[in-house]
């Protein structure tokens, strides 16, 4: 703690005063001359001092009123904040004493512990690296199904190029026919002039032109007759080709269409069973939080009063165990479901790949 005259080091003693009204002061005269003028509001100090020399000296010091009043609560505040810290250190101190006790109990409680801890850790941690290990399997189960989709898309995109070659021929063939058509007009039109000819030529060579017509228009009639026939037999053949190729490709779009249903509906009952495996795991995790608080509580020490409420921790433990096993068993039979209906889905997607490149063949 300080006092007032700790902030005034080498003062022996000091007198303040106040000055009177300048109004009512009379001059002094020193040495013959009159005192200077002194402002008002300023409070004067006389200190006497004695250096090292052993010299005594009085020193005269002025304040004013509001610099002094802020000198003294400065001081005032500085005391009160010491004996704040005084308190609180020694306040400090007994709390730290009081918790130094606790931990130390806590340390003793818990060295028991540790040990059934450890073990515990350890089955737990098998256990997650089994459900790890499960879970690995089910992403490249679902990774296997994605390029199973993939390979259905490109044999998609190769049917398509098919019928567009398909529609290619088909257009070509008509092409072909219709110039056909213009051969047959072109030799009809021929025969017609050569008919006119033998009428204009009868009455020079009539039996020869007769019979040089008649060879000539049966030798026409021959050829439009072959032509016809290939024409139709070409056309009913690309008929027949182009529905035979349009009925196949239906049937295929109709099966990639069931297929493609036939994975979605597969597909979101695997995500539902995933999503019910995880939430039946949290559930399966907060029920081991609860039995190992159970156990940790029932670790301790007994007394005659926590009988029942170590009977109570005992059966709702029992009770407790047999919800995690009974949840292992479903988490079990869930995961079965899962990998049966993967395993339904690749001999599908394989047996549709098949069909598709041998149609494609």
């Amino acid at each position: 703690m300080t006092s007032e005259d700790d902030c005034f080091p080498n003062v022996c003693s000091s007198c303040i005063f106040y000055p009177e009204p300048f109004e009512t002061r009379r001059p002094d005269l020193s040495n013959g001359e009159p005192t200077r003028k002194l402002p008002q509001g300023v409070v004067y100090g006389v200190v006497r001092r004695s250096d090292p020399n052993e010299q005594k000296e009085m020193v005269v010091y002025g304040w004013s009123t509001n610099q002094l009043k802020e000198e003294m609560n400065y001081i005032k505040d500085v005391r009160a904040t010491l004996e704040k810290v005084r308190k609180r250190m020694y306040g400090d101190y007994d709390e730290m004493r009081q918790k130094i006790r606790q931990l130390t109990q806590e340390l003793s409680v818990s060295q028991a512990q540790q040990e059934y801890l450890e073990n515990h850790i350890q089955t737990q941690s098998s256990a997650l690296d089994s459900f790890n290990a499960m879970n690995s399997a089910l992403a490249s189960d679902s990774i296997g199904l994605q390029k199973t989709l993939v390979d259905v898309t490109l044999e998609n995109s190769t049917i398509k190029d098919q019928i567009r070659n398909l529609q290619q021929t088909y257009e070509a063939s008509m092409d072909k026919l219709r110039e056909k058509q213009r051969q047959l007009e072109a030799a009809q039109v021929e025969n017609q002039l050569l008919k006119m000819k033998v009428e204009s030529s009868q009455e020079a060579n009539a039996e020869v032109m007769r019979e040089m017509t008649k060879k000539l228009y049966s030798q026409y009639e021959e050829k439009l007759q072959e032509e016809q026939r290939k024409h139709s037999a070409e056309k009913e053949a690309l008929l027949e080709e182009t529905n035979s190729f349009l009925k196949a490709i239906e049937e295929a779009n109709k099966k990639m269409e069931a297929a493609e249903i036939s994975l979605e509906e597969k597909d979101q009952k695997i995500g539902e069973l995933d999503r019910l495996i995880e939430r039946m795991e949290k559930e399966r995790h907060q029920l081991q939080l609860q039995l190992l608080e159970h156990e940790t509580e029932m670790s301790g020490e007994i007394t005659g009063s926590d009988k029942e409420r170590y009977r109570q921790l005992e059966e709702a433990s029992a009770s407790l165990r047999e919800r995690i096993r009974h949840l292992d068993d479903m988490v079990h039979c869930q995961q079965k479901k899962v990998k049966q209906m993967v395993e339904e889905i690749m001999s599908h997607e394989l047996f549709s790949r098949f069909s598709l490149r041998f149609f494609g063949r």
